[in-house]
């Protein structure tokens, strides 16, 4: 492989070579130094390969031996530098693409991490841009080895974190430190106590003594879990005070209210926008576009897209910011549009502050008055109401026990 790219590089002939006497020209070949190959005959001559040096210097050989030395084909860099010598813009184009690709895979492309499932990305890219690992960094300017010691440190909830470089990707991998399971070691004596009114659902007692039963009623502040556990012993009976744990469901009922006005302020959007566009290439910003503001701006928009090519995301993009022109308009809204705007923040409502427990039921009943609407919503949500109470215990009382 190696003695094809020098042949190439330098140039060669194939050749074809007819006369009386072809066996004493190629003697004066062998016997004036001269590499050739794959000589093969061909119909009363012979065929072979030259370098391109070597087939200007047996002139004077064809002469003195009477054979005809013809040049069937020319191949390697010298002939193709002379068929485009003509065409320099070809030549300059294709060196300062050579320059370019060169000077571009010097910088960092696109970060991409790996291994990042429960922690949040946003925070690792912070970290990183904060070590300088961004697009449009200098490659060779980066202590990846730095860099990684500065990431475990920033985001403790990383274990394990290596950083590479290739091609223009700054490749991050990463695997999660395990994190230890919370051991309750509370050791002081403490009662469950409900911490709303309810109905009893369920019990689940990992510690302490239950003091309610399913269906039963308790108000707030009443004792679930007894802290105090009666064992027995060979010789007497023992009271015992411990660490009251468990889960004490119930069903609590709430009733929440929400309001809309029959007027509402609505904001509309024209289609008159001002634009201002750049173009992004490595870290640097260039303006490419932008519009005249046409009035009062209010609300904009922002869009940022960057070229891949291969599931590579290069370091040229686009990025917009749009400023739009807004309209205030009065609306005067019915009892219909009402029921669905008041049903749609009753919703956000239930999923913010009753999303991790079981809504079992649910009531909506509107009002109309003079200038609003007001819903009024029942609920029935089913959640674990046991909160632990301190108990304090006197020396006393533990010796008369």
């Amino acid at each position: 492989m190696l003695i094809k790219l020098v042949r190439f590089l330098r140039g060669y002939i194939v050749f074809t070579l007819s006369g009386k006497y072809p066996e004493r020209f190629i003697n004066l070949l062998n016997g004036n130094g001269i590499v050739y190959w794959n000589l093969l005959p061909e119909n009363k001559s012979y065929t072979g390969c030259m370098l391109l040096c070597d087939y200007r210097k047996i002139r004077r050989l064809t002469k003195k031996t009477s054979v005809k030395l013809k040049c069937k084909k020319r191949t390697g860099l010298p002939f193709i530098i002379k068929k485009y010598s003509m065409r320099k813009g070809l030549a300059i184009g294709g060196i300062s693409a050579l320059i370019i690709m060169c000077f571009l895979s010097s910088f960092i492309w696109t970060v991409q991490i790996n291994g990042a499932e429960n922690l949040s990305r946003a925070k690792i890219i912070n970290a990183l841009e904060s070590c300088n690992l961004k697009p449009g960094a200098y490659k060779y300017s980066l202590d990846f080895e730095s860099i990684e010691r500065e990431l475990l440190l920033k985001v403790p909830e990383i274990r394990w974190v290596s950083v590479n470089a290739l091609n223009g990707i700054a490749k991050v991998e990463i695997k999660e430190r395990l994190l230890k399971p919370k051991i309750k070691t509370e050791k002081y004596p403490c009662n469950l106590t409900a911490a709303e009114d309810g109905v009893i659902t369920d019990t689940i007692v990992n510690n302490g003594t239950c003091e309610v039963k399913k269906k039963s009623a308790v108000v707030k502040n009443q004792l679930l879990v007894s802290c105090v556990v009666e064992g027995t012993n060979e010789a007497e009976d023992k009271l015992t005070f411990v660490h009251s744990d468990g889960k004490i469901f119930a069903d609590v009922n709430y009733k929440e209210k929400f309001i809309i006005s029959k007027k509402n302020n609505n904001i509309i959007l024209n289609s008159n926008y001002y634009e201002k566009s750049n173009l992004i290439l490595l870290h640097l910003t260039f303006p490419i576009f932008f519009n005249c503001p046409s009035g009062d701006l209010n609300t904009k928009s922002f869009y940022q897209k960057n070229l891949s090519a291969n599931g590579v995301t290069l370091p040229l993009g686009l990025d917009s910011v749009r400023s739009y022109d807004i309209n205030k308009s009065l609306e005067i809204i019915n009892k219909e549009k009402a029921k669905i705007l008041l049903e749609k923040k009753a919703n956000l409502y239930e999923v913010f502050n009753y999303g991790k427990f079981k809504v079992k039921k649910k009531n909506y009943s509107i009002k109309e008055l003079k200038d609003k609407f007001i819903l009024k919503a029942d609920y029935k949500v089913n959640k674990n109401i046991a909160q632990p109470k301190r108990v304090k215990i006197s020396d006393k009382s533990k010796t008369e026990r």
